[in-house]
């Protein structure tokens, strides 16, 4: 026992050196410490909203580099990996980092020559260029740089680094620009002969797929999703050896086919989706035993759905949507017998099914199923209620002829649902009940009556409720506004709602849309909407609404879009208090009401959204739902269905405002269309008007201006739409630029204008001012706007920006009888085959 203490002491000695080495963190390098610092201190660190912010947290990794104090050991820094023998950084992991600054072509992160690994993913970089001295860096084997907001060409020196085996160049921004770009992919990359994985997505690369990339043999992962391809892509790809994961979607110039399969293909992600690949499907594709995932949604494929995808038992990912396949039976003659994929994602959309497909008799697994844009006709059957009936989460059955749901359940039977698609079809009777874990309730369009029922209050954390374009009635329950403490979006358009709004809406109310136009709602504006301190859009146009002016509505810092036209809402205008700004308002509609009194100049001082000049970030204003609108541009309506966040409108014609037409209105120069006319409005026409460079439409007619017409109009280049009938201007009508464009109806009326248009020359004796050519009394209400005596609809697009920025728009008078007739909800499937969504 005395010999074992000893042993036991020269055995411990002995073990640093033979185990416990290899735990000791190797000490870096003084040089690479101060390049990782100076690296660190060219940057700021800032949270972004960046594409990884949806992903994943961002960490400030480099918050814990230090050089004096506690860890000055660089190889103990986070996301930095040293060489556990040399001490050198090997490894730099600085994924959603904050990093927000440029890298220079003299960033000491260049001095790090033997970083095998280098992960910058998810940071802001600036626009700055990727510079060219990365290919110095010879040792790297991972290379690592998307959605980082870099800019320009991807340098050519990567070329040199031979070692690569991972590089992800991928980049995808908002507005769906491809900031950086390649001029040869094959110069890029044919030379790095050990690349396992390329990821060059949201790439500008605007050529042919070159051939020569199928010789990378070693090829795992291959995507280049959005990059402007062209051509045939070569069905080499399809054959390489060790190729698992191959995405090209989103180049819709790209053409191919699929080859034939061999068994031992390890192919097991395959996306095509949004190209122009076309042919059949080969029953080869059955020998994929690996293919789990498999989408060519919007493509040309025809022929028949081969029986063969039966064997695919690892799919669990297929979208065969929008294809021309005149053969679906492998989809609607499955046996309960078969042994089918049990799949999560299943999209079958727009493949003009006529039936529910019988494969969905054995699917258990399902978390999306899409069957919308089909022919399904009646209800849907009541076998559906038990497929994937605990799994089910995401539905989609919108744009079909649906009626309803077989033997009519209570609830909604898929108790798990989180979103489910009822839109565009003809279902009639109740609003079905959803079960309380729906988010998103989509159910307009279609022919549902009756009043809702309080069970849908029961819904736990709803998001969207969009119930729009139906015959519901009664009153709105006031158990929506509890609802709002986690619903963002609330529709009931175009309904038969009566009563008076709830005014329930408590603080936390999270709403930011809310549209109840369209119905026969009474009373006031509910005050506990200023509980809503996120809302963007209020539009409560065509009801029966009595109240005064909602001047309170000024506490909405985030209020972009405030309808109130065609109600009851009347009396003069107060001016603001101090925190009552509008500073985000870009439309405001208080058209056909019956307000009074003088414009206050107050009115418009902080209306900062409308003085900024120019689009800077080109999206379209939503909230799951696309905002939308209707503006009176001369008479006839343009509906807007969805709205650019440049767009900016006045509209308070058709009230009883009077007095002055404010000259502060001439600082809102973001203005595209402003509409005073159908008032009382005296004085002149304010030259600073002259300063609204973005007009494109000027209404004031029907008012009690005189005096002349301002020659600083003449400068309004993008004005196309101009009214200033029925008042009783003098002296001659400006000339240049687009006043040579406008007709006499602009003009006339006014017996005191002279010059072109007009037939009167100046100089002419009688040109004294007339008195007005109709009392107020008689310009007021909808007769003036809505005198043609019909309706006209139309697709298309005019100058400027009001017109540029709309998808599509309506133009229409409210005389609708006819076209109701023929493109009503009675001829609903018409439409909906004259859309073309089959």
């Amino acid at each position: 026992m005395r010999l074992l203490f000893p042993l036991i002491a020269c055995l411990l000695l002995l073990l640093p050196r033979s185990l416990s080495y290899s735990y000791l963190p190797p000490l870096c390098h003084q040089e690479e410490k101060i390049a990782l610092m100076q690296f660190k201190d060219s940057f700021i660190i800032k949270n972004m909203n960046s594409f990884w912010e949806y992903t994943e947290e961002n960490h400030p990794e480099v918050a814990s580099w230090r050089i004096d104090g506690n860890n000055t050991n660089c190889c103990v820094w986070d996301g930095v990996e040293c060489n556990q023998d040399t001490g050198h950084v090997i490894a730099l992991n600085l994924q959603s980092s904050c990093l927000y600054g440029s890298i220079t072509s003299n960033s000491s992160l260049f001095r790090l020559h033997h970083l095998q690994n280098l992960t910058l993913v998810g940071n802001d970089f600036n626009h700055s260029q990727i510079p060219s001295e990365i290919g110095n860096l010879s040792s790297l084997i991972h290379l690592h740089l998307s959605n980082s907001n870099f800019l320009g060409q991807i340098p050519f020196e990567i070329q040199y680094l031979s070692k690569l085996s991972f590089l992800s160049v991928t980049q995808f921004s908002s507005d769906g620009y491809n900031y950086l770009y390649t001029t040869s992919l094959t110069s890029l990359v044919q030379n790095l002969t050990n690349l396992e994985t390329l990821e060059f997505s949201g790439i500008n690369i605007s050529s042919i797929v070159p051939e020569s990339l199928a010789n990378l043999s070693s090829l795992k992962f291959l995507t280049l999703d959005g990059c402007g391809l062209y051509g045939r892509f070569p069905t080499r790809f399809f054959q390489l050896p060790h190729l698992q994961f191959l995405s090209v979607s989103y180049n819709k110039d790209l053409t191919g086919h699929l080859p034939e399969f061999d068994t031992n293909s390890p192919l097991e992600k395959l996306f095509l989706g949004s190209t122009n690949f076309s042919g059949n499907l080969p029953a080869s594709i059955g020998n994929l035993n690996s293919l789990s995932f498999f989408t060519i949604d919007h493509c040309n494929f025809s022929g028949a759905i081969p029986n063969s995808f039966s064997n695919l038992t690892q799919l669990t990912w297929l979208d065969l949507s929008q294809n021309s396949f005149n053969d679906l039976s492998w989809l609607t003659r499955a046996s309960s017998n078969d042994i089918l994929p049990q799949f999560q994602i299943l999209r079958l959309a727009n493949l003009n099914l006529t039936k529910f497909p019988d494969i969905l008799r054995n699917q258990s697994k399902l978390l999306t199923l899409n069957l919308e844009g089909n022919n399904l006709h009646g209800l849907i059957p009541k076998w559906m209620y038990n497929v994937s009936k605990e799994s089910l989460q995401w539905l989609y059955l919108s744009n079909n002829f649906l009626t309803g749901i077989e033997n009519f359940p209570a609830i909604i039977p898929w108790p798990n649902l989180l979103y489910i698609d009822f839109k565009n079809n003809m279902m009639h009777g109740s609003l079905p009940i959803p079960p309380p874990s729906l988010v998103y309730y989509f159910v307009s369009s279609n022919s549902l009556t009756g009043r809702i029922s309080p069970f849908i209050c029961n819904m736990s954390s709803p998001i969207v409720l969009d119930l729009s374009y139906n015959s519901l009635s009664g009153m709105i329950h006031p158990c929506f506004g509890n609802l709002s403490q986690s619903l963002l979006t609330l529709i009931l358009r175009s309904n038969n709602f009566d009563g008076t709004i709830p005014k329930t809406w408590a603080k936390g109310c999270l709403l930011r849309m809310l549209d109840l136009r369209q119905n026969q709602l009474q009373g006031h504006l509910p005050r506990s909407l200023a509980n809503c301190t996120e809302l963007e859009y209020l539009h409560v146009g065509r009801n029966q609404i009595n109240d005064t002016s909602p001047f309170w509505l000024g506490t909405l810092q985030q209020l972009k879009i405030l309808v109130l036209h065609s109600n009851s809402f009347h009396g003069a205008i107060k001016s603001y208090e101090t925190n009552c700004t509008f500073p985000n308002l870009r439309i405001i509609d208080l058209s056909h009401n019956h307000f009074s009194g003088n414009l206050p100049t107050g009115y418009f001082t902080q209306w900062d959204a409308m003085k900024s000049i120019g689009v800077k970030n080109l999206y379209y204003l939503s909230y799951s739902v696309y905002y939308s609108i209707t503006i009176v541009i001369k008479g006839v309506e343009l509906e807007y269905k969805k709205i650019q966040d440049g767009l900016t409108v006045i509209d308070f014609s058709c009230n009883r405002f009077k007095g002055d037409i404010p000259e502060i209105l001439g600082n809102l120069k973001g203005l595209h269309v402003l509409n005073l006319s159908n008032n009382a409005f005296t004085g002149h026409i304010p030259s600073s008007f002259g300063n609204l460079t973005q007009l494109e439409s000027l209404d004031l007619s029907q008012n009690k201006l005189f005096g002349e017409i301002p020659p600083k109009l003449t400068q309004l280049n993008f004005l196309s739409k101009f009214n200033v009938s029925h008042n009783c201007l003098t002296g001659p009508i400006p000339h240049g630029q687009q006043f040579g464009t406008f007709e006499n109806t602009s003009f006339e009326d006014n017996r005191g204008l002279c010059g072109r248009p007009l037939s009167k020359i100046c100089g002419d004796s009688d040109i004294s001012t007339p008195p007005p050519s109709t009392s107020f009394e008689e310009n007021q209400g909808p007769k003036f706007f809505f005198e043609f005596g019909w309706k006209v609809i139309v697709m298309g697009y005019g100058c400027g920006f009001v017109f540029g920025v709309v998808i599509g728009h309506i133009v229409t008078t409210r005389k609708q009888d006819w076209v109701i007739k023929i493109f009503g909800k009675k001829q609903r499937q018409t439409r909906i085959k004259v859309n073309g969504r089959k």
